[in-house]
């Protein structure tokens, strides 16, 4: 027998839904966070909210009223999917997209050449060692897709594109 729906329960099943990942965003895992976060909200089709490619309405305006709406719930997921010492830093904050700015502005290192310099040492020096195979490779793999957060180049032309591609895995 199902239990009647009411006001306690959908608050109980809605607060659940707001957990998107088990990547918690502690301070020094951004990268891991990020591709989560952002993997999530583009399924669940809320991406746009962190872009701000959907502009504010004017607060007089009735269409504000369901842009609040669309607004909070991207920014509910990412509070809650942040160790609750750093959501608290984000809470007052008025829009998704400041959050999503903010958070990145802060954590993220995508930019930082040492830090990449560091991922490809990690690379050159990685030894199968006691490692099966496929724990070996699963690492490489990891590591590969690491640096790729850190070239998201935009190509004019596409053969361009397929060359530097090539002669990147081959390096």
């Amino acid at each position: 027998m199902q239990a009647a729906m009411t006001p306690a329960n959908t608050l109980t099943m809605d607060s659940q839904t707001l957990q998107i990942t088990q990547h918690k965003l502690n301070g020094i895992n951004f990268r891991e966070w990020f591709q989560s976060v952002t993997l999530v909200i583009k399924g669940k089709g809320k991406f746009n909210c962190l872009t701000g490619i959907v502009p504010t309405p004017l607060e007089e305006s009735v269409e504000y009223q369901l842009w609040e709406v669309e607004n909070s719930i991207p920014m509910a997921w990412l509070i809650n999917s942040m160790e609750p010492k750093i959501g608290r830093t984000y809470l007052f904050y008025k829009t998704a997209k400041e959050v999503w700015d903010a958070v990145q502005e802060l954590y993220s290192d995508l930019k930082n050449t040492a830090q990449c310099f560091e991922i490809k040492v990690v690379i050159r020096t990685t030894k199968q060692s006691g490692l099966s195979v496929t724990e070996y490779y699963n690492n490489l793999v990891e590591l590969l897709q690491e640096m790729d957060l850190f070239y998201d180049p935009k190509w004019e032309c596409s053969s361009d594109s397929q060359k530097y591609n090539r002669m990147f895995e081959k390096s």
